[in-house]
């Protein structure tokens, strides 16, 4: 009996170590991916006036669509679509599919400039005052050696003209842009003031 009882705990023991450590591996994977995406959220966070992500808006014919990133600055709406991928990425505007080659795999993916054009109609019918930029960023290390439609760029790329120099203060929106981008954010279904301005850098 009490050998039947020492096995028994000896199993559980283990099988709760065996959760403890699938636990601990899963966590670490979170924190490093999430961290990838902090860095870069801020990223977009310091070169903009306002800025949302992760958002749900009507789509103009009844349903909806999911957009990346709405991007506002100097009263252009950046319309981006971010892609994970690395290595050598073969695309072209005409091409139903792209491809994918990195150091470990490589993967087709449908050709986003589709989808790409559907958010910037959709955007289009909620703010047509607006000028629209749809981009679609590679956030990794992505190469292109045969050419890329003009609206693909890195993130480093697309940063870069935007930047601003540290500890300068975000220019206010005018009246106009306010009551727009207020607008937007409540047709997102975003609370007022979860997205604001950082003040300084």
């Amino acid at each position: 009996m009490h050998r039947w009882l020492d096995e028994m705990w000896f199993w559980l023991l283990l099988s709760l170590a065996a959760a403890l450590i699938v636990m601990l591996a899963a966590l670490i994977v979170w924190r490093r991916m999430s961290s990838g995406q902090r860095r870069i959220f801020a990223i977009f966070r310091n070169i903009s006036d306002r800025w949302l992500h992760h958002v749900v808006l009507p789509d103009g014919v009844g349903g909806q669509i999911a957009i990346d990133v709405l991007l506002l600055r100097d009263n252009k709406l950046y319309l981006l679509m971010l892609r994970d991928a690395d290595g050598a990425i073969f695309a072209a505007e005409k091409m139903d599919q792209w491809t994918a080659i990195g150091r470990h795999r490589r993967f087709n993916f449908r050709n986003p400039m589709y989808l790409l054009q559907d958010q910037v109609l959709a955007l289009r019918a909620l703010v047509p005052e607006l000028i629209i930029v749809p981009r679609i960023i590679f956030v990794r290390h992505a190469r292109f050696p045969k050419g890329r439609p003009d609206c693909v760029e890195l993130l480093e790329e697309f940063v870069k003209p935007l930047s601003r120099p540290k500890n300068t203060a975000v220019t206010p929106l005018d009246a106009r842009l306010e009551i727009i981008w207020t607008n937007l954010q409540e047709t997102a279904g975003v609370p007022l003031g979860k997205e604001t301005p950082t003040t300084s850098r």
